[in-house]
């Protein structure tokens, strides 16, 4: 009895690509958002990852009817990592349906509304299931996926997820300690004194709470990555790049601080594939693993901190280092949980 059709290696680039590119056209709807008015369903940015998820159907069609053609039942078609991960699609296509009709019923979300919209978040969450394919494929064949060519398919999933999660928190994606965000300066004694002190406690405080948030995003997505595979050297300079430059592009407005956040990617990304390199880090290495977990997020903010530093920066000295080394705190708490297991 004929089971389910393989793993096909095109097949997996084909919608990594896709759920990239749909991700990554989330972003350009965003910034569209913020320069073009915007007073329909129907427009351009909106194309850009609808034409994603049309392209994705198209691939997962011409596969499925070249294995039918070969002989496959109708639901051995698909590979079988693909099965739950292609639910994405009805939930993706149910969830515009119903972004056009909340759009022309109830009009245009701007700001934080669009990245709470319900019908954003079903989007994305389609979006997660069709982007978790080519990462089940990787995970379902660990002795067909040693080579960095057969791993790609993960970073492409790995980032697509990296953009989603980009996206639903884009209010904490800059943690603002460069001069530019700076809160107005306080003038001792006059009547408003202790409402911009207290303004300034809140957008410091805040910015170290994105800081912290970032920092745990970079090392959750990276412990997770050495818990599964032992991944090649590139697979994280290529993850951090891809899944950091698209909301920095949009939410930075091709200020400095795009130049930056490609830096932070590229310098955490070969911080990361080197320890991988040389520690191996993984649940049975512990203290590797400890080490991958803290350098990494590290890395990553210190890039951030040190270059706002250089282009002026409102933090003091006390808060630049504390702040840097609560990233690498979050990172190393990320990995007391990768590699928790229970006593016996």
């Amino acid at each position: 009895m004929q089971g389910p059709a393989p793993r096909n290696l095109a097949f997996d680039y084909a919608m990594g690509i896709c759920s990239v590119w749909i991700t990554t056209g989330f972003f350009f709807d965003a910034w569209a958002h913020g320069h073009v008015p915007v007073e329909t369903f129907f427009t351009p940015y909106h194309a850009t990852f609808y034409s994603g998820m049309l392209a994705g159907l198209i691939c997962v069609a011409v596969f499925a009817l070249r294995n039918r053609a070969r002989g496959y039942a109708w639901r051995d078609c698909i590979p079988a990592a693909y099965r739950l991960p292609l639910l994405g699609i009805p939930i993706f296509i149910v969830a515009g349906l119903g972004d056009m009709t909340w759009h022309l019923l109830l009009g245009i979300e701007e700001g934080v509304d669009a990245l709470l919209s319900p019908t954003h978040q079903a989007l994305g969450l389609g979006m997660f299931f069709v982007a978790a394919g080519p990462m089940a494929s990787v995970l379902a064949h660990p002795n067909d996926s040693r080579r960095f060519a057969r791993q790609f398919p993960m970073v492409l999933s790995l980032a697509a997820w990296l953009l989603l999660l980009h996206f639903g928190t884009a209010y904490a994606f800059d943690p603002a300690a460069g001069r530019i965000d700076a809160p107005p300066p306080i003038a001792p004694f006059r009547p408003d004194y202790f409402s911009a002190l207290t303004f300034g406690y809140y957008k410091i405080g805040l910015g170290v709470l994105i800081l912290i948030f970032q920092s745990a995003i970079m090392a959750g997505f990276s412990l997770w990555a050495v818990a599964r595979i032992q991944p090649r050297f590139g697979f994280f300079t290529l993850l951090l790049l891809l899944g950091n430059i698209p909301p920095a592009a949009a939410f930075t407005n091709f200020t400095p601080l795009l130049a930056v956040t490609v830096l932070q990617s590229l310098i955490a990304g070969l911080v990361a594939d080197t320890l991988v390199a040389r520690l191996d880090p993984s649940p049975e290495r512990v203290a590797a693993t400890r080490w991958f977990g803290a350098l990494v997020p590290m890395a990553y903010m210190g890039t951030y901190l040190i270059a706002t530093a250089i282009g002026g920066s409102w933090w003091d000295w006390n808060e630049l280092l504390g702040a840097w080394l609560w990233s690498g705190v979050a990172g190393f708490a990320l990995s007391l949980i990768a590699t928790a297991r229970r006593a016996t």
